[in-house]
């Protein structure tokens, strides 16, 4: 049997393990070492495996990805994501739908902290929708709220998708977190704006809360107290934009602002430092297997030919470039139902990446694109990862279904969102391009 047969043939057993519902890293795993085996034999291949494995996950510009996750569970423990949400609602608390607005922005400046939009959906969930509902707030928005506007941490700096696309497909991680700045702002003005309009429209969903303190003296004295946020997001981002140190480096001084942060505020106990670090160890280790069993089945996939021969027909075919990303939103759309953002990532940029950078497109600004469509995957039913962390965050209080209501008009905006991002790749390489001007 050919080779590329072996490896399409693989490629749908995959698929196959997948709606058997195998864990994705064993599946990766077993396909392509199965597949490898057939090509070459057990005496290369047990050779081979274990080098391509260690290859690929010692990588030394990972150790950024669990010193990101540690630093924003020791955001949390140091209290800025309720600091955040104080500001916030200082300052947008009585426009129309202001609490809701106040979460958006709240998720967006805790996002310059943490890494996982799945943490921050997590904590804003006990924050913002209990304060949401009392004050008499529908309950679907105030939890679609959060599902959405918590996929802000996976664009805003320091983002653990983007560290994960730019060690697979080898762009400057530097650049790709630059990158996701201003699409972040802008992703957090669309909501806000939105929101703003649909609470004018419909008063009754949002109830004008006259408890707020939103004056100036207040909204200046909110401002003072995320000084902290401010601190730790120029500490990473302002030493990788200028230059003065790599991202893992970056993460580091991250991580021993936020240990002092920790501190400083009194909050520090050696449970929560414990926490803190089983926790992040515990989603690094899942995000190591699945490069570990993606470096196998990627090796599968170019041995047999499968990545060149579908390159090659996508060039052969010429398909206009804005035809080849309307194919991958609906890819991504349609993976989302059903996949993690990680998942998605390791399956798909093997084959997609040397699609793309035959068109000629920046990886940096792809990397962009990729991470809101992974965004619009966590709400997207029926997996919906953000939905689950709710969910379980608030326990009896919510229906998974309300959840899952309450995020799907916020779905529509992140399609547009993206949208915008493909017809204006300024808006992500504008700040990565003012780098390497310097």
């Amino acid at each position: 049997m050919e080779s590329l047969h072996v490896g399409i043939i693989g490629s749908i057993l995959f698929v196959a393990l997948i709606f058997l519902r195998v864990p994705i890293a064993y599946g990766l795993g077993i396909i392509g070492t199965a597949g490898l085996l057939y090509v070459y034999g057990p005496a290369t291949v047990f050779r081979f495996i274990p080098l391509e494995v260690y290859s690929h996950t010692s990588n030394f510009t990972l150790s950024a990805l669990p010193l990101f996750i540690l630093m924003g569970y020791l955001a949390y423990y140091a209290d800025l994501s309720k600091d955040s949400y104080d500001a916030a609602r200082a300052w947008f608390g009585k426009v129309p739908g202001g609490l809701a607005v106040a979460t958006v922005y709240a998720c967006a400046i805790f996002g310059a902290c943490s890494g996982s939009s799945l943490a921050e959906c997590a904590v804003f969930s006990k924050i913002s929708v209990p304060e949401m509902t009392s004050s008499g707030y529908n309950k679907r928005l105030s939890l679609g709220v959060v599902a959405a506007a918590g996929g802000l941490d996976t664009l805003i700096p320091p983002s653990v998708i983007m560290v994960v696309f730019g060690v697979m497909t080898e762009t400057s991680i530097g650049q790709l977190l630059i990158a996701g700045i201003v699409p972040g702002i802008l992703y957090a003005c669309v909501f806000a704006i939105a929101i703003i309009i649909f609470c004018y429209l419909k008063p009754s969903y949002a109830p004008s809360t006259v408890n707020i303190d939103t004056s100036w003296r207040a909204r200046m004295a909110a401002i003072k107290n995320i000084w902290a946020v401010v601190l730790l997001f120029g500490l990473v981002l302002g030493a990788i934009y200028a230059g003065w140190a790599t991202p893992d480096e970056a993460a580091a001084v991250g991580v021993l602002g936020s240990c002092l942060l920790v501190v400083y505020r009194k909050k520090f106990t050696w449970r929560k430092l414990k926490d803190a670090a089983v926790d992040s160890a515990k989603a690094s280790a899942m995000i190591f297997l699945l490069f570990g069993a993606a470096s196998i089945f990627a090796a599968f996939l170019s041995v047999t030919g499968v990545i060149s021969a579908l390159t090659e027909w996508v060039m052969k075919m010429k398909f206009p470039f804005w035809g080849i990303i309307l194919a991958l939103m609906i890819l991504y759309l349609l993976m989302g139902c059903f996949l993690d953002a990680i998942s998605m990532m390791v399956l798909t940029m093997p084959v997609v990446a040397p699609i793309i950078q035959a068109q000629g497109a920046s990886l940096v600004w792809f990397g962009v694109f990729i991470s809101m469509m992974m965004v619009i995957g966590a709400i997207t039913p029926p997996l919906g990862l953000n939905c689950y962390v709710m969910k379980a965050a608030l326990g009896d209080q919510v229906d998974l279904n309300d959840i899952f209501a309450g995020a799907m008009p916020f779905l529509a905006l992140m399609i547009i969102i993206a949208i915008i991002i493909c017809l204006f790749p300024e808006i992500s390489l504008w700040l990565p391009n003012m780098m390497t001007k310097k």
